[in-house]
């Protein structure tokens, strides 16, 4: 019906518009089913419970809310998790308290809160160096490709009033991403997943998640780009780098005015560097001067915060602006639970292997961002 006599487009702009309002309501009307399920349950989103969901392969009836969040985000992407998987929520990380106390017989855990259900998530988070550093985070759907200016604009002066601009031209380049996959496994007993208390078996997810996040930050440091991995800082095309060979104060002051000569600082409080633990203590017990103080105090060096992890090399640190490093994070985390495992011996010895993949990749925007200080001595 074409009342007011639209023209062959506008009236298909009118079904479409249509159609999209229709799609809005359908949207929010599973928004609506997913919340109503969720108060149904205790209100919030129990890993523990989607753990033992799949263990008795029924989380469509023993984990309903937790189901209805692996729907959505299976519809977001495009795609279903694998038989025996289902994907976890990982955005808008958290933090909560877990209540738990020593008992004076057995030493176990007892827990009067319910371990929050993105546990793994905010902990990962929590323990990444370069998340604290102030890593740019990018939530993603598929591919994706940065386009990066590697040439600007130049501007001069007009040598008379009869005179004219000389031009210049912005040269651009792009750098592409696609999803990389680090996981963990793990086995527990069926009595661990059963009986104890939530923050107990939040115990599992934690260790998975320091495994997870001490591998991320080594890759994020010196990853080869190969056999599935990211590709490091440290391996980075561009970044430039500076001698470290009997370092002195002035080693750290030259890394700073590479990054500063190159414009290279765009957030001055995302700026800081990364060392490892041995070259921290050199650094340390190393005067910038007779009588004028140490290399390294109070975690600081060159006038920038500092990072002491095992995530990078011996010999090596890096500085830079790290809100110029973007994590791409395709926002699933699939948590799969295999009561059988790869041996017949979990069967045997009543065991689970419980195993998690989490989705990323990264980018450096700028290598002029960074630079690396090597063969520190």
């Amino acid at each position: 019906m074409n009342p007011y006599q639209l023209d062959s487009d506008l009236e298909n702009l009118q079904q479409s518009l249509h159609q999209l309002d229709t799609d809005r309501i359908y949207a929010i009307q599973k928004r609506r089913n997913t919340s109503s399920v969720a108060a149904a349950m205790d209100g919030r989103y129990s890993t523990p419970r989607l753990l033992n969901a799949l263990l008795e392969n029924d989380p469509h009836n023993l984990a309903p809310y937790e189901k209805a969040c692996s729907d959505r985000i299976a519809e977001e992407v495009g795609r279903e998790p694998r038989p025996g998987y289902l994907f976890v929520p990982v955005d808008r990380p958290s933090r909560r308290d877990l209540t738990t106390s020593i008992a004076s017989a057995g030493g176990y855990l007892v827990s009067t809160e319910a371990a929050p259900g993105n546990v793994f998530a905010e902990f990962l988070f929590a323990l990444m160096v370069y998340i604290r550093l102030g890593l740019t985070q990018v939530n993603l759907t598929g591919n994706a490709i940065f386009p990066k200016v590697t040439g600007t604009v130049t501007a001069g002066w007009l040598t008379s009033e009869g005179g004219s601009l000389t031009e210049s031209q912005m040269a651009f380049a792009s750098e592409g991403a696609s999803p990389k996959h680090v996981g963990a496994y793990c086995e527990v007993s069926r009595q661990l997943l059963k009986q104890t208390s939530p923050a107990a078996q939040a115990l599992v997810l934690n260790h998975m998640a320091r495994a997870t996040a001490a591998e991320m930050d080594a890759k994020l440091t010196s990853g080869s780009g190969a056999s599935g991995q990211l590709t490091g800082l440290l391996n980075v095309a561009g970044i430039g780098s500076v001698s470290g060979a009997s370092a002195t104060y002035g080693t750290i002051l030259d890394a700073v005015k590479n990054v500063e000569e190159g414009n290279g600082i765009v957030d001055p409080t995302k700026a800081g560097f990364v060392v490892s633990p041995t070259d921290a203590r050199l650094f340390r017990a190393r005067e910038r001067a007779v009588g004028s103080g140490m290399i390294m105090t109070a975690n600081e060096l060159g006038g920038y915060p500092a990072q002491v992890t095992k995530s990078i090399p011996n010999g090596s640190a890096l500085f830079g602006d790290f809100s110029q490093v973007l994590l791409l994070n395709w926002g699933i985390l699939e948590v799969g639970v295999d009561p059988y495992g790869a041996s017949s011996n979990l069967f045997k010895a009543g065991l689970v292997g419980i195993r998690s993949i989490w989705t990323c990749d990264a980018v450096v925007l700028h290598p002029e961002s960074f630079q690396k200080i090597l063969s520190i001595s």
